[in-house]
């Protein structure tokens, strides 16, 4: 329910809260950062999903598009619940385990997504895919958490 009252409030206003999972969320939404996690996703969904060249275009672009939209919320809301989780053992948003549990919620949380977009879209079995999809989301969020906004704007 908390959750739920806090989504009303703008994310800026809650940045010192969130930060790394707005951190994140801001470089995930990056051009080069969606164009390496595509990349990424497809070759694992086209051999570990079995898939031909053609429906693994096409899985990856909807499920990436389904997890963009969705994730939108959930990234911040699983940011929350981090700070609600770790402040009262390590306080301070900016500790290093803030920033692991955040990249590993995002990671989860994308891949749960995607996977339920694989399993209802496109038939998948969610057991199935699960681990592949949260390696293949391992590697994009790492790359928006490694690749600073500098390099390419």
């Amino acid at each position: 329910m908390i959750p739920c009252l806090l989504l009303p409030v703008p994310l800026i206003v809650s940045a010192n809260v969130v930060w790394p999972s707005l951190y994140i969320l801001s470089q995930v939404y990056c051009w080069y950062v969606i164009v390496l996690g595509l990349v990424v996703e497809f070759f694992a969904v086209r051999f570990f999903g079995k898939a031909s060249w053609g429906k693994a275009a096409v899985v990856t672009v909807v499920m990436n598009a389904i997890s963009a939209l969705v994730g939108w919320v959930l990234i911040p809301v699983s940011g929350i619940l981090t700070e609600f989780l770790l402040l009262p053992f390590a306080p301070g948003t900016f500790q290093l385990s803030h920033w692991i549990v955040d990249y590993v919620f995002v990671a989860l949380v994308n891949t749960c997504i995607e996977g339920l977009a694989m399993t209802g879209i496109f038939k998948y079995r969610f057991k199935r895919v699960f681990w592949w999809l949260l390696a293949a989301n391992a590697v994009s969020v790492a790359l928006s958490v490694l690749v600073p906004l500098s390099n390419f704007d």
